[in-house]
């Protein structure tokens, strides 16, 4: 048996100080650390393991404990928590990388002390080239004495936005063993994507509380979490929502037996057995979740000063106080950022430019469940697109005539959407999205009242203009200002000159637009398959991504945006939900 290094001077001042803490908390933890402390004071209890980081131990008791960790290039913990115990641990060599969850990452570096209070749950990693060493106290003592096993089985989810959180929320939830989860996610957050990326507490949901819940089994889950339950049909803060996925991901890491290990980094293969990251780690694969969330489109990018995206809150908070602003788009972004301009005290004029000049519709004023289509009848209706609109349109009528709100007409038709789309030949799915789909999303996708009766005031008071037309902008000349053509759709050309452009053109739907290097990668080694249509992969029923023979995989599966394609109705809360507890299902029980 190894014997103990011996303590020099340094060490054992510390352990004096941290045994002299009447009640050590985080804070107290960390003013002991702060002392001088030296490679050469820790240099015994430095080891390594090439599989995973080592925790040597140098002092415990009932009380306390203080430990040495050291880390390779490119080891981490899973996400964790120390329960009851404090937590203050210090950088003694090289950079660690925190990541928290419901907060950005940091960064620390040499002689940075950290406290970690509860309820926190973080995840440390070596992202750097060199060695670190970190110096950890606990009080009271951790129950474990090694960084968890590798062991049991190990699933990729490439995505960190609502779809990857939701996938990992229900794994955590439904493989009863040993088990790593490795979520793959290059931004700053885990379960926020683009649409709760947000902390102004001005940008809300554009769906009632009532159906956001995480998970389908519970539907007033997140009315509960937010104390909504005296209006449960709000529309609430995107800020409050993302928090609300934060917590209840927290709750599944402290108790499932599976880890949960989170990867700053871009997948951008995937091989028979594993999953390649761009940083050259390469993460073993028996099963893997796609979960790459929405593509901004490119459309109307610019390098120009004053044209900025409506998903940058910071961006937004420069716009000017004054002038003329012009919105490309009239959809639901646009409509979040006349909310921003209006809380920031904007007094100048908006115009809003999009192809149809189409605004959302309202939602019900009192908000009632639907009751579905018979499915005999959703079978009556036809499979090419033309006939269909038709269908969709008096079935609408006749349920509208017969006294039900038109939002629970067009919703009674939601649950069969799916089999509808399918149904269509790949020519009419890019037909529907090229010339149905904007018609249709303004009766989908409804915003709330309020939201349009600002539109109303600001256009009655001379503060807005709407347009239908297309813009082209002109990227040269002056940088504080922005000169545009609008061709309107009624005929006619005109240039005119902003003061800032706000691209509100939402994601992606063109393939070539939203084309990354993994899946470019999936393509080129005939692991998926481009739909005709031009829409992205082809998809099953149950998420699974078929190969370029025509068959189902048998690991690599799709949730969200990716299984659009085919299905189309996938990218909201609910059928995220849904569908998140379904591939967790089909997975954990292999």
């Amino acid at each position: 048996m190894a014997t103990q290094p011996q303590l020099t001077p340094t060490l054992a001042a510390l352990l004096d100080q941290l045994g002299a803490i009447a009640r050590p908390d985080g804070a107290a933890l960390a003013a002991a650390l702060a002392a001088p402390i030296t490679f050469d004071d820790v240099r015994g209890f430095v080891r390594f393991d090439d599989e995973n980081y080592t925790r040597a131990l140098i002092y415990r008791d009932d009380r306390l404990e203080l430990r040495l960790h050291c880390w390779r290039p490119g080891q981490s913990t899973s996400l964790h928590g120390h329960g009851a115990s404090a937590c203050a641990f210090k950088i003694l060599r090289g950079t660690a990388t925190e990541s928290v969850l419901g907060d950005r990452d940091r960064v620390w570096a040499p002689g940075s002390v950290v406290v970690e209070n509860a309820p926190r749950f973080h995840q440390v990693m070596n992202a750097g080239r060199d060695p670190l060493l970190t110096l950890h106290a606990y009080s009271p003592p951790l129950p474990i004495d090694a960084p968890s096993p590798r062991s049991g089985r190990q699933i990729v989810i490439v995505g960190g936005g609502f779809a990857g959180a939701a996938v990992a929320y229900h794994l955590l939830r439904e493989m009863n063993g040993a088990g790593r989860i490795h979520l793959v996610e290059m931004g700053p957050w885990l379960g926020r994507g683009i649409a709760y990326g947000v902390e102004s507490e001005v940008f809300r949901l554009n769906v009632p509380a009532s159906r956001m819940s995480i998970d389908p089994e519970t539907p007033d889950d997140f009315v509960k979490f937010s104390g909504s339950e005296a209006a449960p049909h709000a529309f609430l803060g995107r800020a409050l929502y993302a928090r609300y996925v934060t917590s209840r991901l927290a709750a599944l890491v402290k108790s499932s037996p599976a880890k949960l290990r989170l990867w700053r980094d871009e997948a951008v293969a995937i091989t028979r057995n594993a999953v390649v990251l761009r940083g050259g780690a390469t993460l073993p694969a028996e099963a893997v979740v796609l979960a790459t969330g929405i593509v901004p489109r490119v459309k109307h990018a610019s390098y120009h000063p004053r044209v900025v995206d409506a998903w940058d809150e910071c961006a937004l908070a420069t716009l000017p106080m004054e002038g003329r602003l012009l919105l490309l788009g009239s959809g639901l972004s646009a409509l979040d950022v006349l909310a921003f301009l209006d809380a920031q005290g904007f007094a100048g004029e908006v115009t809003l430019v999009s192809p149809r000049g189409l605004l959302p519709l309202p939602h019900e004023p009192e908000f009632q469940g639907t009751t579905p289509l018979a499915a005999a009848d959703a079978d009556r209706a036809p499979q090419a697109i033309r006939p269909l609109v038709r269908w969709v349109r008096q079935t609408i009528a006749a349920a509208v005539a017969a006294g039900l709100p038109w939002q629970r007409a067009v919703d009674s038709l939601r649950p069969h959407v799916v089999r509808l789309y399918r149904a269509l030949p790949q020519a009419d799915r890019a037909s529907f999205v090229r010339h149905v789909r904007p018609y249709w999303d303004v009766f989908r996708h409804r915003a709330p009242a309020d939201a349009l009766g600002r539109v109303d005031d600001w256009a009655r008071t001379g503060r807005l203009r709407r347009l239908a037309g297309r813009v082209t902008i002109d990227g040269r000349g002056d940088p504080s200002a922005v000169t545009v053509a609008i061709r309107e759709r009624a005929g006619g050309e005109r240039r005119e000159r902003f003061d800032a452009v706000v691209r509100c053109v939402g994601p992606a739907l063109d393939v070539a637009e939203a084309t990354t290097p993994l899946l470019q990668s999936l393509i080129d080694g005939g692991l998926a398959a481009l739909a005709a249509s031009g829409l992205g992969i082809e998809t099953t029923t149950d998420g699974r991504v078929v190969d370029a023979r025509g068959e189902a995989s048998h690991r690599i599966f799709g949730i969200g945006a990716v299984r659009r394609a085919c299905d189309w109705e996938t990218t909201s809360v609910p059928d995220i939900a849904k569908h998140a507890q379904q591939l967790a299902r089909e997975i954990a029980r292999r």
